[in-house]
C-alpha cells in the first residue's frame, strides 16, 4: 500500500471537514469549528497490565469506525465524550438523558455514517465503499493505526464540547 501525497492527503482532510460542517449544520442546526489538523504521533496506546480480577472502568468516551475500500482503504473514527455524544444525540433526535444509553450509541453510530458517506461522496473519483460503522466505548487514547498509513487527527469544537476525527487512508 502507497501511503498518500500531500495534495492527495489534503483534498480527504477537506472531504471529511466539508462532510462534518454540512452534517452538524443540517442535523443539528449548529456551527462545528475546526481547532487543529495534526499528524497522529502514537499510532499504537501505551499497553497497560491490566488485572483480571479487576472490574473495567468506562472511560466516559465513545467512539465510532467506519471502514472505507477501494482505491483508498483504511478508516475515519470519531471520538468524543460522554458530554459530547449526549449533546449531539439530544440535537440529532430530542432524546434528553444524562447517561449513556442504546439510543446515544445509535446517534452516534449514525455520525459516523453521515460523516463518512458524506466525505465518501466528495471523493467519488476514489470508487470508495462505506463499511458499516462501529461503535466502541473507548476513546481516543485506545485507537491503534497500522503502520502503513500516516493518520490525521482534526479537532472541533461544537458548543464548548470537543470531536476528534481520525482519518487513516492509504492508497492501494
Amino acid at each position: 500500500m502507497a501511503t498518500l501525497s500531500l495534495d492527495l492527503e489534503s483534498v480527504i482532510a477537506d472531504a471529511v471537514d466539508s462532510s462534518i460542517r454540512e452534517t452538524f449544520s443540517l442535523m443539528v442546526g449548529q456551527e462545528i469549528s475546526q481547532v487543529q489538523t495534526d499528524r497522529v504521533a502514537e499510532k499504537t496506546p501505551s499497553v497497560r497490565q491490566y488485572d483480571v480480577h479487576q472490574t473495567a472502568k468506562y472511560d466516559e468516551e465513545i467512539t465510532v469506525v467506519v471502514g472505507l475500500s477501494g482505491q483508498l482503504q483504511g478508516s475515519v473514527s470519531i471520538c468524543m465524550g460522554l458530554a459530547s455524544a449526549l449533546r449531539w444525540t439530544e440535537g440529532l433526535i430530542d432524546h434528553c438523558t444524562d447517561t449513556l444509553d442504546q439510543t446515544v450509541i445509535d446517534a452516534v453510530g449514525e455520525l459516523g455514517n453521515i460523516v463518512t458517506g458524506g466525505a465518501k461522496r466528495r471523493l467519488e473519483d476514489h470508487d470508495l465503499h462505506l463499511g458499516l460503522p462501529n461503535v466502541m466505548l473507548a476513546g481516543r487514547s485506545r485507537l491503534a493505526f497500522p503502520s502503513s498509513c500516516d493518520p490525521l487527527q482534526i479537532d472541533y469544537d461544537f458548543g464548548g464540547h470537543e470531536l476528534n476525527v481520525f482519518v487513516s487512508l492509504t492508497a492501494v
